[in-house]
């Protein structure tokens, strides 16, 4: 699906699943900018964060705000970001 969305022609060939192409199509056409392009949003594509809210909503049944959620290229990073907003909230 990655692949799709960095190279859309793979969209117009069996090299991936049907479910990848949906998942790609459906990217695509919410991306105003190409993929991996820097959008000067910090938290993540909004897109994608509200596809996550969904999700979480779906799972455990509770609201889930796309505005609450940040993205990160992994939980170190993450957990990083959370101790620097902590900290800075005890200045």
């Amino acid at each position: 699906m990655l692949a799709a969305c960095l190279y859309p022609a793979l969209i117009e060939t069996d090299a991936i699943s049907s479910d990848a192409k949906e998942r790609a199509k459906f990217l695509l056409s919410n991306f105003s900018t190409p993929m991996g392009a820097y959008t000067s949003n910090s938290k993540g594509h909004m897109t994608i964060r509200k596809e996550i809210a969904k999700f979480i909503e779906k799972r455990d049944g509770v609201e889930a705000n796309p505005n609450n959620i940040y993205m990160c290229s992994g939980a170190s990073e993450a957990v990083r970001m959370a101790f620097k907003m902590l900290a800075r909230n005890f200045k």
